[in-house]
């Protein structure tokens, strides 16, 4: 991400980041070099170690012993069963396995002119994509990278892909599974359905399911009784080298061996379980007659205006504050604090992390990777039960409702009219919560207001990210993909803000940003696909309410947004309104 977009980028902290985690042995090391090391020594140090610097000269030293293809086999992919079996005890952090592959990839391209196209064969082939309707692929990506780079082959399908697409692909190339992916919830129900047409065409083909609103629990409990082949739940990316491990041995059991899930694997699924069950049971669940006790409201804010509104120039300088780190450092580039005390942790942010994330802002912004825009409104709503109503003037057609209208003062009733429907579930215990109980109820002398917004950084961070991944520049993809999805959500979290001080209710809000991220402000901003709103098909009435094709952003045929840096939002500010789980 330099002056040419392919090139990596200008301060690469990796290698320190690596001596970092290596002090103990970087004396060793040291002491080694003066040595006259082995070549295969030194070609399987340079994939643990990630570097790339020097390889070709030692490749052809090696090629002097040894023939391309025993090279890759006997000593390539031996370092990177190691840097597998590092990752797994969690002594390596991801950018350097994932930079490990770089180096891995490099050797075989380099490689690949010194050996005859039969001697190519694979350990195995296997289909990977997102499922119907889904735009997300950095898991599955990251799968992609570290089969491949293990001695496999990836027919990679890309996002969207329908069943038959990856049935048709498998038998055309032969392969050995199918690898399914997805993000949301929704997704999971695809799975399910894939599963199903599979059964309906007698196939048994090996799947492997994998994505952030999986659990081991799902797959295993439900996922796997359903279809008559072996399904598996990966974790992560070397849980889809495991699995195609198996494959090619045979060594089928019912699901992966629990015995090869570490204790810390068990911890994080258990504190997902419950979160993400919880969406998938929402489809399943019918409402309730009951009724929470949520305050009603003497008065309420009053908009600046109804309708809504574009911004356009907004500046990344104003966004980037409200990144949320963690979610950046520890989810999106998985910088775990694993065994680490605080301080060691907070040690490893402040002189390693911080400056690559410090870099990538001055590149984002320098290169113009990321365009921020938004597109809000404000609405009168009331409630009806379950039933979030959105009204609009009596005299408005489709067209003038997608922009700044007024009603002059106090709406009456005789000035507006229904105009579409929110239909949310509610808990079926205490406290009964229910979106809609925020909202003055119908018949109320008053309306209320509801806002909702879509924010997107563009479509240029999609198409970059697949540059980069294209072009093998695997640590640089999961920096800059990591970097642009919480960019949009700080973006959500950016104009939520500026909707509190339209309303007047700011001064509610906590003056340290991270405890924004913690709700510490009035009122809740509410996504589809989560618990308290699972319906995604609910998108269209938002898109119809505020028509983002005004900043690019369109809807899948499984309601998920595209450019995939997008958010959307119903904003509610009621003093009570929280997030919960039914």
């Amino acid at each position: 991400m330099n002056e040419n977009l392919n090139k990596k980028l200008v301060y690469d902290p990796l290698h320190e980041l690596m001596e970092y985690y290596s002090k103990a042995k970087t004396e060793t090391k040291a002491k080694s070099k003066k040595k006259a090391i082995s070549i295969e020594d030194k070609l399987k140090q340079r994939i643990i170690d990630g570097d790339k610097i020097g390889l070709q000269s030692d490749l052809d030293d090696a090629l002097k012993k040894y023939s391309a293809l025993e090279i890759i086999n006997e000593i390539l992919l031996d370092g990177m069963k190691d840097v597998g079996e590092l990752f797994g005890a969690g002594q390596m952090q991801l950018p350097f396995v994932l930079q490990s592959a770089e180096v891995m990839k490099n050797a075989v391209s380099y490689l690949e002119q010194f050996m005859e196209k039969t001697e190519g064969d694979s350990k195995g082939k296997i289909v990977l994509a997102t499922v119907k309707g889904d735009v997300h692929d950095i898991g599955k990506n990251l799968v992609d990278i570290i089969l491949t780079n293990n001695g496999y082959t990836v027919f990679n399908l890309g996002i969207k892909c329908s069943v038959e697409t990856m049935i048709d692909e498998f038998n055309k190339r032969n392969a050995n599974a199918i690898g399914m992916s997805g993000l949301l919830v929704k997704s999971t129900l695809i799975m399910k359905e894939n599963l199903e047409v599979m059964n309906e065409q007698n196939l048994t083909i090996p799947v492997v399911l994998g994505g952030a609103a999986l659990t081991r629990r799902f797959v295993e409990n439900n996922l796997s009784k359903i279809y008559n082949g072996h399904v598996h739940y990966a974790a992560d990316a070397f849980d889809g080298l495991r699995f195609m491990k198996k494959v090619k041995a045979g060594e089928f059991s019912s699901n992966i061996n629990q015995t090869e899930i570490s204790s810390q694997d068990v911890e994080e699924q258990q504190d997902s379980l419950v979160g993400s069950d919880a969406k998938i049971s929402l489809y399943e669940k019918t409402n309730t007659n009951r009724q929470s006790n949520i305050t009603r409201l003497d008065s309420l804010p009053k908009p600046p205006f109804w309708g809504t509104k574009l911004a356009l120039d907004i500046q990344l300088d104003e966004i980037f504050p409200y990144i949320n780190e963690t979610a950046l450092f520890r989810g999106q580039w998985q910088y775990k604090k694993k065994n680490k005390t605080d301080e060691e942790y907070d040690l490893v942010l402040k002189e390693k992390v911080l400056p690559v994330f410090e870099n990538l802002k001055n590149e984002i912004k320098t290169k113009k990777l990321l365009n921020p825009e938004v597109v809000y409104g404000y609405f009168p709503a009331q409630s009806d039960g379950n039933d979030l109503i959105i009204f609009v003037p009596q005299t408005y057609s489709e067209n003038q409702i997608t922009n700044i209208w007024d009603l002059n003062g106090e709406l009456k009733v005789n000035e507006v009219k229904e105009y579409l429907r929110f239909t949310f579930p509610r808990q079926n215990k205490a406290p009964h919560y229910c979106i809609s109980d925020f909202i003055a109820p119908l018949g109320s002398d008053k309306f209320d207001v509801a806002a909702f917004q879509v924010v997107t950084v563009g479509k240029t961070a999609s198409e970059y990210s697949h540059q980069l991944f294209n072009d093998d520049h695997y640590t640089d993809y999961l920096y800059f993909h990591g970097m642009s999805v919480e960019t949009a959500e700080a973006l959500a979290e950016y104009w939520h803000k500026k909707v509190r001080e339209e309303l007047n209710i700011a001064d509610k809000d906590s003056r340290d940003i991270k405890k924004l991220f913690q709700q510490g402000y009035q009122g809740a901003r509410f996504s589809f696909g989560y618990p308290a709103c699972p319906n995604l098909e609910d998108q269209n009435k938002i898109f119809k309410l505020l028509n983002p094709s005004r900043i690019d952003v369109s809807l899948t045929e499984e309601y998920q947004m595209i450019p995939e840096q997008s958010t959307s939002a119903i904003i509610i500010h009621h003093p009570e309104a929280r997030y919960f789980l039914i």
